[in-house]
Order: C-alpha cells, then sequence, then structure tokens
C-alpha cells in the first residue's frame, strides 16, 4: 500500500471552507479531551460551534482564545428537555452535532457498574439522536469504538464484519453502551434518512488526554508514571500489541469523512502496532528518562493484539497521520507543561 501524503495547505482551506465555513456545530463533550480539539479545529475552519459541558467537570472559560463563534453551555445530556432547549435555541438552527460526551471509568468501575455505565453512554446518544432529528440536523457524528469486534479472527478487522454476530452479555457499561449506539444510530438512519457517522475508534493519545491516576487509560498512565520517577507497570509479559492515533489526527479524520460523505461507518487508526513492552520504552525516551518497567503477569491482557481495517480510511484520506514516536513527545512535552489541568480533564 502506498503511504498517505500530507493535504497541501491550499487543499485542505478549500476543503474546510466549502464543509464547515458558516456552518452551527454542536460539540458535546467539548471540554473533554478529544471535545476539545474538535472545537478548536471547528473554530479554525469558521464554523460556529455550541460547546456543550456537564455539570462537575471543569469550567472552560480558560480552554481557548475569546471567539465570537463560540458559545458554551453547560447541560445534562441525559435530560431530554435540556437537550431539546439547546437545538431549539441555537441561532439559525444546528447543522452537525460531534458527541464525544462519554463515560469511560476505570476498567475496574465499568464491570462494577455496569447499568450506571450503559445508563451515562446510551441516555445522552438517544437524546442527541432524538433532538437532532426532530430539529433536521443533516449530521451527526458519533464517536465509535473498535471494541465492539468480539469476533475471533487473527486478521484486522473490517467495517462489514457484523459485530452483532458475536455479541454477548457482559457487566462492561461501556461496551454495550457503544454496542446498543450502533443499533439505534442505524435505526435512525432506516427510519429518518440521518447522516449518522460513526467512526469506529482505535485508542487515542495526545494533549489535554486525562492523566489522573484512577483514569485507566495506557498512554496517560505511562507519561505521569515515567514523570514522576516511578515504575511503569505493564500487564502480562507486556508481548500484547495496539495501535494509537494522535487526538488532532483523528479530528482531521472525523471531519474528512463528513466532509466526503463516502462511508457512514470508518475505522479510525494507524497501522502502527507497538507492544505494551515497547510503548513504555517509548513514553520513557520521549520524557528523556530511564526505562523503570515492571511486569504483573497476574493482571489480565486482553486481546493479544487488537488490530483494524484502514481499507476504508486509506481510500478517502491525503494525509499521513504522525508516528507513535513523534506524537508521544509532543504529547510528553504538553503533559509537563500542564500537569494540574490535565490531572482535572474529562473524558
Amino acid at each position: 500500500m502506498s503511504p498517505r501524503v500530507p493535504l497541501c495547505e491550499e487543499e485542505s482551506a478549500v476543503m474546510s471552507a466549502h464543509t464547515w465555513a458558516g456552518r452551527t456545530v454542536v460539540v458535546t463533550g467539548g471540554t473533554g479531551f478529544i471535545g476539545s480539539h474538535f472545537v478548536e479545529e471547528l473554530l479554525a475552519r469558521q464554523a460556529h460551534v455550541i460547546r456543550l459541558y456537564r455539570t462537575g467537570s471543569r469550567h472552560p472559560s480558560s480552554d481557548l482564545p475569546g471567539n465570537d463563534r463560540l458559545r458554551t453551555i453547560r447541560v445534562d445530556l441525559c435530560d431530554e428537555p435540556a437537550v431539546r432547549r439547546v437545538f431549539a435555541w441555537a441561532p439559525g438552527g444546528v447543522d452537525a452535532v460531534v458527541h464525544c460526551a462519554a463515560m469511560w471509568g476505570s476498567a475496574g468501575y465499568r464491570y462494577d457498574h455496569p447499568a450506571t455505565v450503559f445508563e451515562a453512554n446510551f441516555r445522552p446518544v438517544a437524546n442527541v439522536l432524538k433532538c437532532a432529528q426532530e430539529h433536521g440536523v443533516t449530521d451527526v457524528v458519533l464517536l465509535g469504538s473498535g471494541e465492539i469486534y468480539k469476533a475471533p479472527t487473527a486478521r484486522p478487522l473490517r467495517e462489514e464484519d457484523d459485530f452483532r454476530t458475536a455479541v454477548r452479555y457482559t457487566t462492561d457499561g461501556y461496551y454495550l453502551a457503544k454496542l446498543h449506539e450502533e443499533m439505534l444510530a442505524d435505526s435512525y438512519r432506516h427510519e429518518h434518512g440521518m447522516n449518522v457517522f460513526r467512526p469506529r475508534l482505535t485508542g487515542i493519545y495526545g494533549p489535554r488526554d486525562n492523566f489522573a491516576a484512577d483514569a485507566d487509560r495506557v498512554i496517560p498512565a505511562m507519561i505521569a508514571h515515567a514523570a514522576a520517577d516511578r515504575d511503569i507497570v505493564v500487564w502480562g509479559d507486556g508481548s500484547q500489541t495496539r495501535t494509537y492515533m494522535y487526538v488532532t489526527d483523528l479530528v482531521r479524520a472525523v471531519l474528512h469523512m463528513v466532509a466526503t460523505n463516502k462511508h457512514h461507518t470508518l475505522n479510525v487508526g494507524t497501522s502502527e502496532t507497538v507492544s505494551m513492552r515497547d510503548l513504555a520504552h517509548l513514553v520513557c525516551a520521549a520524557l528523556g528518562k530511564p526505562s523503570r518497567i515492571t511486569f504483573d503477569p497476574d493482571k489480565p491482557t486482553g486481546r493479544s493484539n487488537r488490530t483494524l481495517d484502514l481499507t476504508r480510511l486509506d481510500g478517502i484520506l491525503d494525509f499521513r497521520p504522525r508516528g507513535l514516536r513523534e506524537g508521544l513527545v509532543q504529547t510528553a512535552h504538553w503533559y509537563l507543561r500542564n500537569r494540574i489541568v490535565s490531572s482535572q480533564r474529562e473524558p
């Protein structure tokens, strides 16, 4: 496969202006890790952005410089009337929604509180889709997850793989929510003809991630431990492999997905695989720290590998996502400059 080449600035500017300039976009979870990057990029592309954030999250007043195309509203997405009021209030109506809000939690929390996690993730999606349909919104993006693929296979996972054939009950509330969100999105497309885009994501990392000790996110946890001169604890023997994508590359890919309107379901990630052992070494190198790594063979490791088939993505994208080494250096440097803020960041 030939490598993707960077999109030239002129082409990118034309595409952005045509697709997003002047449009009103609601971004849920707009003060969180991924959502804040969507807000920033959409403003750069001359969109009008309504940024929603939840009660209890860090106030976003200092996130971005003043912009008269940005409105920020605190709303409980589980409250359907409150969500409806946002859509009804929007001057000129809403053209698109990017739904980033999610409850993640640690693995232990997800399994111990399946009902809480399921409801906190699924109900906002149901409310957003219903209100978007009622108000004639043309495009809705629901950030999905590659975790919905459960069928055992050694090859990369394709979008057309029917994840529903391998559905099994689990007490992982996050998995259950993502599974049912996909089904609800299909229902809205079938009944109402809505453009519901479902990028299925690999692991995402980068600036503004949640580096809190209880966040249970691999790369932030490794960075926080290494920066504090503590051992990085790798579960198992570290041979299990994963793929990771830098957050701003994700944002570009998803916005391009909407702009091309060619695929409504799309695996989004990179083809660069890394073992957990090597990832720990790369994190230490990014921080300029000696490698202090221990292994816990009693901890679960999950699948030995989880790789998404990126054929569809390669067919529509015209830029190369940054390499993991470069992205880790940028993330580590950001973390060192923003330690207090990063520990308060919502998902």
